[in-house]
Order: C-alpha cells, then structure tokens, then sequence
C-alpha cells in the first residue's frame, strides 16, 4: 500500500504549509550573466561600488555656471554683468577656472568648472546688447544651488545593491551607472510541468472538438513559471497509465523541480502519487487548509548525482491550479532563485459584495479592483467555481480571507493579492 493511502492527510494551515515549502528552498548553482541577460534574476551577493556617482561636481540644469557672490545681489532692476570665457558639454571638461567676474556656458550634467559655486538657470540671463560674450544676469534665485556633489548617489565602497535584489528596469539602471558589466545571480531554476488525464488533448497537437477537453494548466502553470524567473519545461500530458506517468516523470529528471498537475486527491485514476510513491518520493505534506486546492502535496524526489528534486502535486481545477501555484509554488521559485522578496504586495481594499469562506479555511477569491471614493474596491470576477477559467483572465487580484474569519461582508475591507500592475490602485 503506498504511502499516500495508508497515511492521513496533514491538513496544514497555508503559513504552515508555506514555512515548510521555502525552508526547503535550496538554490541552485552560482553564475555570471552579462548584464543585458540580468533582467528578472536575483542578486546572489552585495554589489558593491568601484567607484563614485556621480563622479565629479555637475550642473542640475542648462545654464551659467559662476561665483555665487558675484550674483548675490542680482536683480531685475539691477543686473549684474559677466564675461562669458567658454562652455562646457555633458560630455567634456573645462579647463580653466571661473574667476570673478566670469562665466562659462554648461549644460546638464557636465562637471561644474573649478571656482564656480552656482549654477544660474538660462531664463534668468540675457544676451547684454552691444557687448559680445557678456551676458546680464537678472536674478539671485539660483545663488548656490543647482551644482549636484560629486559622490551624492554613492561613494566607492558602497553596497548600491544587497544580495536577494530582484533586478527590474531600475535596478539594471543602477548596475548600469556601475560599470557593472556582468552581474552575480543564481541559475535559473528549471520547472518540468506535467499534466494527465486520457480525457485531455494539448491545444497545441489538434483542432477543437465535441468530445476534446483543452489541457490548459500546463500552459498557465509554465506562463507563471516563466514570470517568477524560472524556465518552464511543459512535459506533455501523462495517459491514466502508471508506465506512461512514470515514463513522464523520468524525463524530468534533470529539472530542479517538478510540478504535476491533476490526480492530487484519491480517486481510481489518480495515479500521480502512486507513482511518485514508487519512486521514492518523500512526502512533506498533504492536503492544505485553502480554497480552492486543499489536495495540494510537497515533496522531494532523490536523484542519483544531483540535489533532490523538490515536487509539487496541484489539483486539476484550473482555479485550483491556479491559486495553489500562486500562493505556494510562486514564492518557492523565487526563493530558489535567490530573491530576498518572494511574496507579491499586497492591499487593502473594500468588498464590494459580501464575500464568504468556509470558517476553517483560508478561500481565495479572483477579484478585479475599481478606483472608489474610499480606495480600491474588490469586485468578484464573476463565478467562483473551482472548474472555471474565464475569471482567471478578468482577474487582478486574489481576495485572501484568512481562515477563521467566515466572511466579509460588503462594504469591510478585504487583503488583495495582486496578481500584476494594476493603474491607479494603492493601499
């Protein structure tokens, strides 16, 4: 008798299930990619500084670069006259000094002449009539201001990135500004996805018919898989036939992980664990006190040569599917790749309808958000049944009603999820 019979299910809580999961989260190898490939990994160590930023004095803005007290008392009424001795571009320097009396031309960024304190804003000058490289500067506004420190982003030395950063457009800017040409992350994690069910046919391998039923978590769990930063490896989908799934599952064998989707609880023709069993797997857990997806399983898999295979066994409800990956096997991934951030934010927003969970399960509602006069309002993404697909296209969000709580009533506020960028909304 396999384990999965003879053992009662473990019924965890989702922060106990989820503790679990990412105490298991050992990542992979060590490398260097080029810093164009570096979008969406993790740091794996500090970043550190090998240089200043900015690294000289420069100009905030286009203008005059002058002494402060020559100005001090400018005005329109009684302008102060300058020699204008040169110009300076974002890319070059000039060589001589701004002495009193003097001024050179400077555009944004360029390094700020020795013996200039001010940078004085074009608008505020005039050509002076009759005289040739000499401008009249008609206010005192700018006296000391608009010259940015060499040094105000960052000093050589400095930690400008800690290790577990995620790396986005902004954090590629900063590397960028570095000099960092090659950056330090973790290998991305490869994620074999195996779907069964003789009832099932890949969209991918036929024309739609009556009697076809589309195989599509695969396609969303390896969607989800390549937006968490790992490399999703779809396996096909597995006959009811335990030589089939096992022939299946040894094709994963070189993946860090491996996700099955379908035969997660006990009926004839859920196989997956039989199998699995057969194979050594050694059970975390199952079953989780969440809605949908409470037949959820976590395990390892040993493999002759290599780290153990870490397993998940998801439900087949694509809600099921869906919300099991998001809320367990999403921040998994992450942690795997080395992120030190593995959750997605979260809001607080109002229940537009009265929204209900089982007291004792944490239920997670697909929810599109609105902009209302109180914040952001939590609209149900139509029907919630485990079975359907449509609403996990409409929705933006996952309400989390945490266990115990049995309800929400319209009107209260409501922890959101958020499963993406959504404009205009905000805690």
């Amino acid at each position: 008798m396999t384990d999965f019979e003879s053992r009662a299910a473990d019924w965890l809580s989702v922060g106990e299930a989820l503790r679990r999961i990412l105490a298991a989260a050992i990542p992979p190898e060590e490398e260097d990619v080029p810093l164009r490939d570096a979008i969406g990994r993790a740091l794996r160590s500090d970043v550190v500084a090998p240089s200043r930023q900015p690294p000289w004095e420069s100009s905030a803005m286009d203008g005059y670069a002058v002494r402060g007290d020559d100005v001090a008392k400018a005005s329109r009424d009684e302008p102060v006259g300058l020699n204008v001795i040169g110009a300076v571009l974002a890319a070059a320097r000039f060589e001589g000094e701004v002495t009193s009396g003097s001024a050179v031309r400077i555009m944004t960024g360029a390094p700020v002449p020795t013996g200039a304190d001010t940078v004085i804003r074009v608008e505020d000058t005039d050509r002076e009539q009759g005289e040739p490289g000499r401008i009249l500067i008609h206010s005192n506004r700018d006296v000391g201001r608009h010259v940015r420190p060499a040094a105000e982003d960052w000093s050589r030395g400095d930690v400008i990135l800690p290790a577990g950063t995620g790396l986005g457009p902004g954090q590629i800017g900063v590397l960028a500004s570095a000099w960092i040409e090659r950056v330090p992350v973790r290998r991305k994690p490869l994620v074999a996805i195996l779907a069964s069910g003789d009832e099932l046919h890949d969209v991918e391998a036929g024309s739609p018919g009556v009697d076809r039923i589309p195989e599509s978590n695969s396609h969303v769990i390896a969607a989800a898989v390549h937006l968490a930063g790992a490399t999703p490896l779809r396996l096909g989908i597995a006959r009811d036939d335990p030589t089939d799934i096992r022939r299946h599952v040894e094709r994963a064998r070189d993946a860090d992980v491996l996700v099955t989707v379908g035969g997660a609880s006990m009926g004839e023709a859920d196989l997956f664990k039989r199998v699995l069993d057969d194979l050594g797997l050694r059970l975390a857990f199952w079953r989780v006190r969440i809605r949908p997806g409470t037949p959820v399983s976590f395990g390892h898999l040993a493999r002759e040569g290599l780290p153990d295979q870490a397993v998940f066994g998801l439900p087949g409800n694509p809600a099921s599917t869906f919300v099991t990956f998001e809320m367990l096997v999403r921040p998994f991934l992450l942690a795997l790749a080395g992120h030190a951030r593995v959750h997605r934010a979260t809001i607080r927003a109002r229940a537009s309808e009265d929204m209900t969970s089982p007291p004792g399960l944490t239920t997670c509602l697909r929810v599109t958000l609105a902009a209302g006069a109180d914040g952001p309002e939590a609209v149900l993404a139509g029907h919630q049944g485990s079975g359907l697909v449509r609403s996990l296209g409409m929705a933006d969000g996952l309400a989390v009603i945490p266990e115990g709580t049995g309800a929400v009533k319209a009107g209260s506020r409501v922890d959101v999820l958020l499963l993406h960028d959504v404009p205009g909304m905000s805690s």
